[in-house]
């Protein structure tokens, strides 16, 4: 009598393995681990307990106080004015990741839509060529082009225009402007990839029941990729949050705005570190800003799940 085996559904999912299941992952895994734990959570976690510690005559003191924190907030809208270049930073990280999404989109469309399918990795290997040079190299250059003297003024000045002269240096539009430079290329990649998941199909069909382009754009391509630009949009604001270099050196440290002359938030770190010996309470205002960039880092994953979930 030949016996036969009952197949389970439980006992052939034991059976059928993926390569995900096998143990070398983990070894595979362990140099990205190993990589983010060196680099990155032990100073995270190193930057946060010093947050805690204090100052003695000049000396730093290992403790568990929360009294940086206090002096911090006592006068976080009055005499250091913290809390408003809290507000300067969330506002020009708000509205350089609002254009520079803007931007970049367009130029995702442009090489995803525009460019022959043959040409579009170089078009797009031309459109984050700037992410190769340096950033510092890049902010100098814009100083040389944006300044009263500079390349733009000085072709005004040249064609009799001198009245329409810029004078944008040293404003946050310039850090703006800085900031867009460093962020457009990465967030050119998020949005060209979210673009190229979109099935053309979907497209087609549009167009052949009698949609425009501008139409066939808000009913199926925008929507398609939301997801694309939610995220694309918070990785600018978390990035212009804690940037530095493009408001020392193009808005000059205390660049003009809506809100009046004001640093942000995070070149007030950078000025406290190296004028002050109290190593603690910078650690402290740095961690206050970690904090704000976790909040917005949610807010946009928030946002890009819905986005997710509305066009699934």
């Amino acid at each position: 009598m030949t016996t036969v085996e009952t197949v389970t559904p439980t006992s052939a999912a034991k059976r059928m393995k993926t390569p995900n299941d096998s143990p070398l992952k983990i070894w595979f895994l362990a140099p990205l681990a190993i990589w983010l734990t060196v680099l990155f959570l032990l100073p995270l976690i190193f930057l946060l307990w010093i947050g805690f510690w204090r100052v003695e005559n000049f000396q730093t003191i290992p403790d568990f106080s929360l009294g940086n924190y206090a002096e911090i907030f006592s006068s976080f809208f009055s005499k250091s004015r913290y809390g408003l270049a809290l507000i300067q930073s969330l506002w020009v990280a708000i509205t350089t990741a609002f254009f520079a999404t803007i931007l970049s989109y367009m130029v995702a469309l442009s090489i995803a839509f525009a460019v022959p399918a043959r040409w579009q990795r170089l078009a797009l290997l031309f459109a984050i060529a700037p992410f190769w040079s340096s950033y510092v190299l890049r902010l100098y250059s814009w100083q040389t082009i944006l300044s009263r003297n500079g390349v733009i003024n000085s072709v005004l000045k040249q064609f009799g225009l001198s009245d329409y002269r810029i004078d944008v240096i040293y404003t946050q539009i310039a850090t703006r402007i800085g900031l867009i430079h460093y962020l457009a290329p990465i967030l050119i990649v998020i949005l060209y990839v979210s673009i190229l998941a979109i099935d053309k199909v979907l497209i087609e069909a549009a167009r052949e029941l009698g949609c425009t382009r501008w139409q066939a754009f808000t009913r199926v391509i925008l929507p398609l990729s939301r997801f694309g630009l939610m995220t694309a949009a918070s990785f600018a604001v978390i990035v212009s949050l804690g940037d530095a270099l493009s408001g020392n050196l193009l808005g000059g440290g205390a660049g003009t705005s809506i809100l009046g002359k004001l640093p942000t938030y995070a070149s007030m770190i950078m000025s406290d570190y190296s004028s002050s010996t109290n190593l603690p309470r910078t650690s402290a205002l740095a961690t206050i800003l970690i904090v704000v960039m976790v909040l917005a880092l949610a807010a946009g994953f928030v946002a890009a799940d819905r986005a997710r979930r509305r066009t699934s």
